[in-house]
């Protein structure tokens, strides 16, 4: 497990004066670039020259989040297949109660050559040292 705090901000409120709903893969990316960043690394360099690139995403509505609320942003745990990693992220406010859950699932990518690549074996042993 892996969190970050984030308290909301103008920024994140709509029309509808809640949290966008666009917001939530904002927070979901933002703690992978926290985690990223506690590895030494970032989404555009995992190692060897690697990035990662989102394919896809997924988002539950679970309640609405309003200006000035703290929240808890978790990457609760990680599913390592051959070629993707999909996080898997539950988002709760500072009382415990879960406002968003949701997944990402990222691949690696070769940025210079424009290609899918295989992850970088240091990478996937770091987060498996994170996530056991």
């Amino acid at each position: 497990m892996f969190s970050i705090d984030y308290k909301v901000t103008i920024s994140d409120i709509n029309y509808g004066g809640h949290m966008g709903n666009e917001r939530a893969l904002l927070l979901f990316q933002q703690a992978r670039i926290d985690l990223f960043k506690k590895l030494g690394l970032e989404e555009i360099n995992i190692g060897d020259g690697i990035g990662t690139i989102q394919k896809d995403a997924h988002v539950y509505y679970k309640g609405e989040v309003y200006l000035g609320d703290s929240l808890r942003i978790i990457i609760k745990k990680l599913e390592m297949k051959k070629a993707t990693i999909n996080f898997i992220y539950s988002v709760e406010k500072k009382c415990g109660k879960i406002v968003l859950e949701g997944s990402t699932t990222i691949v690696s990518f070769d940025y210079k050559n424009k290609k899918v690549s295989k992850f970088p074996e240091k990478f996937l042993k770091n987060l498996e040292n994170i996530f056991k």
